[in-house]
């Protein structure tokens, strides 16, 4: 009988760990949800997508670190986002970036960070991080994304910058460009989850 009651202890000890995991994954789900990242990129290949004049700067770059959730929608966000450094072009406007179901355009949000315009200092490079880590610039032919005479082409990216001065001067990257980029580090969350249940264990087999 004695027996008998150290196994029923030791049962609802196990059920109640067991429900303490279950918890602490669906809490560590919820708090990991929102994703932190630094995506950097580097545009080359130039073409003008309403003419054929050359670009003023045949190579622009830059890196940026930004938070979201890939589960909301994010329009023209400034507070979520640290940019490091833009080199080769000017934009006369804030930068922020636009994201909905993975796909993340970056801009100057004047007008609209996913949209350029002829005659203004602005840059728009959208990515297709459906998978965060292995974002992707997303080309022309892509539904949803006008490129002027280049719109359905799979040769040019929708990744580009639009000069004062310039009324044909919409130019967007080609394949040679590249993108990377660096996961920050995990939640604290799941790790502090760790400790609660290795402390959990051992309070049941000192039990």
């Amino acid at each position: 009988m004695y027996q008998d009651a150290i196994r029923a202890n030791e049962r609802v000890a196990m059920n109640k760990f067991a429900a303490f995991v279950s918890l602490g994954l669906v809490a560590g789900s919820a708090f990991a949800a929102p994703i932190t990242e630094t995506i950097s990129f580097s545009l080359s290949g130039f073409v003008d997508i309403l003419g054929t004049a050359p670009p003023p700067d045949p190579l622009v770059t830059g890196s940026f670190t930004l938070t979201y959730d890939p589960t909301l929608t994010y329009d023209n966000d400034t507070t979520d986002i640290t940019v490091h450094y833009l080199t080769g072009v000017t934009v006369d406007s804030a930068l922020g970036f636009t994201y909905q179901n993975g796909f993340l355009e970056f801009g100057g949000i004047a007008n609209d960070a996913d949209l350029v315009f002829s005659n203004t200092n602005d840059i728009v490079v959208a990515f297709n991080v459906t998978n965060p880590a292995d974002p992707k610039f997303i080309p022309c032919s892509t539904p949803g994304y006008t490129c002027g005479k280049y719109t359905g082409s799979v040769l040019v990216d929708a990744a580009g910058y639009t000069v004062i001065g310039s009324n044909t001067g919409w130019f967007y990257g080609v394949p040679e460009s590249t993108v990377s980029t660096v996961p920050e580090p995990a939640p604290l969350v799941l790790f502090a989850f760790g400790l609660g249940a290795v402390g959990l264990v051992r309070a049941v087999r000192k039990g």
